[in-house]
């Protein structure tokens, strides 16, 4: 069957099936166009200043009609999996309610955090509350989108940075792995205080997150999972080392997996990929990247299988025909879904047609 005709209940329960990791054969979806979210949403983020970005230049009605065009996109290259609306996901909105500054790069399309004035003198973590105005305005988008959607596709929840990337978002990175080293017990704490904050506001979230036929959407992937899912990202991780990730990291992401129903947690294949440690967590789905430019899906067996013994893998990126051919050959099925990145429809449906014949 063309990937176009799969109708959105033949998909759940494809999901649901692979979320069980009793999939046959490996999933296959589509993500089409730019990754850069300031050009992925071009108008809402019309109203986006270029350089100091404040609560007041965030417009959720000017994000609705993008997330229509985005979903009618997604549809057209077909697939298995499911596309979501969320809060905007081209803000650091965690770190902006930390207190971290906003700022956008319209040329290069994305936005970044800078660290609070003093932080590294007074390394102080708020409490969280729903009427922190990022918060606040994060939380408007979730009315608008579910109307929006008339049911045709979930609202999710948004890119949650991890602790490692906070933590580089408040100290700035290499400042960040000196802290380690020289008040490791300060770093300890400022963790403590990170993870609770962390874990409020994704069940403030998930709370306002309506579900979509008893599931949660996620803002980026088009994985739904059924329950209620946070997704989380360790991106920063790949400045540590696997003594430091396991000494200082590696138990908030344990004490967040056990705070939420299901969880998913994007890496990147940087030179420490973390796998064997997220796979003894309660951690349901580990995703992984495939960068462009960055290693081939054969290269990164090892963690594959790593993951694939005992959790969920979902393999997200620029996937090149051969990396295609090894994830659906070499790699067992059960647990295994890929969404692939292409240009056009037409593409989705040559790489899909392809895909079909290896597997089935």
């Amino acid at each position: 069957m063309h990937p176009s005709r799969l109708s959105l209940h033949e998909r759940l329960g494809r999901l649901s099936t692979w979320f069980r990791g009793q999939n046959a054969r490996p999933l296959v979806g589509f993500y089409i166009g730019t990754y850069y979210p300031l050009r992925r949403y071009p108008a809402g983020s019309r109203c986006i200043p270029d350089g100091t970005v404040s609560v007041a230049d965030i417009a959720v009605d000017g994000f609705l009609d993008d997330s229509d065009r985005l979903f009618e996109l997604y549809e057209s290259a077909g697939g298995e999996l499911i596309w979501s609306a969320a809060p905007f996901f081209g803000l650091p909105w965690v770190e902006a309610a930390l207190g971290c500054g906003v700022v956008a790069d319209l040329e290069n399309g994305c936005t970044r955090s800078t660290p609070p004035a003093g932080f590294a003198a007074n390394p102080a973590i708020p409490a969280f509350s729903e009427s922190n105005e990022w918060v606040a305005k994060m939380l408007e988008f979730v009315p608008a989108l579910a109307a929006r959607s008339r049911g045709r596709y979930p609202v999710g929840v948004t890119l949650m940075r991890g602790i490692s990337d906070l933590l580089s978002a408040l100290y700035g990175g290499e400042q960040l792995v000196f802290r380690m080293y020289e008040a490791p017990e300060e770093v300890r704490s400022v963790i403590e205080r990170l993870t609770d904050f962390w874990i409020a506001f994704g069940r403030c979230l998930l709370d306002h997150v309506p579900p979509f036929h008893g599931g949660t959407g996620a803002f980026f992937y088009g994985v739904w999972c059924p329950g209620k899912t946070i997704w989380l990202q360790e991106d920063a991780v790949a400045l540590l080392s696997p003594r430091l990730y396991d000494e200082f990291i590696l138990p908030a992401d344990r004490r967040i997996a056990a705070s939420f129903e299901h969880s998913v947690i994007h890496l990147h294949p940087s030179r420490f990929i973390p796998s064997r440690q997220l796979a003894d967590t309660g951690v349901d789905v580990i995703e992984l990247h495939i960068d462009k430019g960055g290693p081939p899906a054969e290269s990164l067996e090892k963690h594959y299988r790593a993951i694939l013994e005992k959790k969920r893998l979902l393999v997200w990126g620029d996937i090149t025909d051969d990396d295609l051919v090894f994830l659906l050959t070499r790699l067992p099925a059960p647990g295994l879904a890929i969404e692939i990145v292409v240009p056009t429809a037409d593409e989705a449906g040559r790489v899909w047609d392809k895909a079909m014949s290896l597997i089935e």
